[in-house]
């Protein structure tokens, strides 16, 4: 977790999650042998650099950096591990609102030691009337504590951007909203702090009758510190207050690289109970700088009906040093279709941060979802957009917000329906709570038209898989084989997404090791979540 609070302070109310594994880009040598040395102990081994590594037992120590008072210490950890929680007693931290700096040690059989340094925060308990969020380490998922509720339950956020205006021309359009979608973040408008403060607080309490959870807003105030001290103090306090959300494309309006960061710090001082959220544009223009600023890191990926060589807004050429096509780096042709350019961004930003070496942070998705305009000359259809936050969800997105409600008719029809998916199914406990896991296309119309995973618990599997080619008409013949590791499949037990439209059956196929199903004519841009029982 990325915060505790002090009613957790007990036995094994905590846990580190620790992943052993080698990085060829930063850190310290891990061998003492020269090449040659090692060359000569895998000649003698018959074996190879990376057989030796995995054999290498590994004693780990994590205690307090300023006492040295051990937190736990763990015997025996094999070389490549990965993701492995250990859970630990937090009755040696005393609640406070500065983090508490931890050391781990890790020891080699040869004697060699590495140390590295984290933070744990155990902070006083909150206002009894105020919610509490935080993310979830090992999945990178939300989760929420309602007020004065000892436990923390896993949330999905599954919405729209706002429109302020759409929200206050019928005073129910909130609850119109509210029967299918979780948050609600309003767009504010660019005059001084972006709202009517008074008309906010009545839409607040109306969305926390409706179970709505707030996510505010703060684009064009996010580096003025009266602005963003007025609004956090007003809210931070509220039963339904889910996350803030700073900085929206700093990188294409070019601020200052620091501004999130310095943005964040002053936020965390001033309410350390909620995380901080912003979204990024482009692919890569100060990532590391602007992704710092945020907690969770929102993608907007904008790639239907784009020319992606002129653009269309202002008459330039686009490549990837000039010109704005309205997607950055962004590719669309018959072996690169437009849909896989969200989760080549999302992958992309997931090797970013390992690169960097920091924590893996949430990456969330903002789907295409508005009407034809400026550099897009189509409206998206309904199948696209919940093929857009299926992709996410496969390439480990936790969180979706839709750009732009009110929507076409269409959107509004397959996003209200994908909705339900979302909402207390086995949908959000899977994604949220257990491993994502590749998904081999055993048969389908070409490399990187068809994109899967699987998530297990218990006897059930469940799979999202999108066809990514955009001729609706074209039908295809699609077989999937389940990750290794996994039983043999006894049944396709129940499709989940979609229902309503025609009916998708998927079946078990005979691949000789019983971990296959197939669909005789999935058809382009179509999505399904099944259910395998194994």
């Amino acid at each position: 977790m990325n915060y505790y609070i002090a009613e957790e302070a007990t036995g094994l109310g905590g846990s580190f999650i620790i992943s052993a594994k080698a990085s060829r880009i930063r850190g310290q040598p891990y061998n003492k042998e020269t090449p040659s040395q090692q060359a000569e102990l895998r000649a003698r081994a018959n074996t190879t650099t990376d057989q030796l590594e995995k054999a290498d037992i590994l004693a780990i120590r994590i205690f307090h950096t300023d006492t040295g008072v051990d937190i736990i210490t763990l015997g025996a950890i094999t070389f490549g591990t990965t993701d492995e929680e250990h859970f630990i007693s937090l009755l040696s931290f005393t609640p406070r609102l500065a983090p508490w700096p931890i050391t781990l040690e890790l020891r080699k059989r040869d004697g060699t030691t590495f140390r590295a340094t984290t933070e744990l925060s155990l902070l006083p308990m909150p206002s009894r009337l105020q919610s509490c969020s935080r993310i979830d380490s090992l999945r990178n998922a939300l989760l929420i504590r309602y007020p004065n509720i000892p436990l923390w339950v896993p949330l999905f956020p599954n919405s729209f951007y706002l429109s302020g205006a759409w929200l206050a021309s019928d005073p129910d359009n909130l609850q119109k909203l509210a029967t299918r979608f979780n948050v609600l973040h309003i767009v504010p408008s660019g005059d001084g702090i972006g709202y009517d403060l008074d008309q906010l607080d009545a839409w607040f309490d109306a969305a926390e009758r409706f179970g709505m959870w707030i996510m505010l807003d703060m684009r064009w105030t996010y580096q003025n510190r009266h602005y963003v001290r007025t609004q956090v103090e007003r809210y931070k306090r509220r039963g339904n207050m889910l996350l803030w959300y700073t900085a929206d494309e700093p990188d294409g309006h070019e601020d200052p690289p620091d501004a999130p960061s310095k943005a964040y710090a002053y936020i965390k001082s001033l309410d350390p109970y909620h995380p901080i959220s912003l979204c990024l544009n482009c692919q890569n223009y100060h990532f590391q700088e602007y992704s710092a600023g945020a907690d969770i890191i929102l993608a907007d990926v904008y790639p239907i009906g784009i020319n992606t060589e002129y653009s269309n807004k202002y008459h330039t050429p686009c490549n990837t040093t000039y010109g704005d096509c309205g997607c950055d780096n962004c590719h669309t042709s018959p072996l690169s279709p437009a849909l896989s350019n969200m989760p080549s961004r999302l992958d992309l930003w997931s090797r970013f941060q390992t690169q960097l070496g920091l924590p893996p942070k949430p990456l969330w998705s903002v789907p295409q979802a508005f009407t034809a305009q400026d550099f897009w000359t189509r409206t998206p259809t309904g199948p696209e957009v919940v093929a857009q936050a299926l992709l996410a969800v496969n390439h480990g997105a936790t969180g979706i917000l839709m750009w732009l409600y009110p929507t076409s008719a269409d959107i509004e029809h397959w996003t209200r329906e994908f909705a339900l998916l979302t909402l207390g199914t086995i949908f959000d406990r899977m994604v949220l709570r257990e491993e994502r896991q590749a998904v081999e296309v055993v048969r389908g119309p070409g490399p990187g038209r068809v994109d899967a995973a699987a998530w297990r618990m218990k006897d059930e599997v469940l799979v999202s898989v999108v066809a990514l080619w955009e001729a609706e008409t074209e039908k295809m013949e699609v077989s999937l084989r389940l990750p290794r590791g996994m039983p043999r499949a006894k049944a396709v037990d129940r499709i989940m997404w979609p229902r309503f439209v025609r009916d998708i059956t998927w079946k078990l196929d005979d691949d000789g090791e019983g971990r296959a199903v197939y669909q005789k004519t999935m058809q382009g841009t179509e999505s399904s979540v099944f259910v395998v029982r194994v």
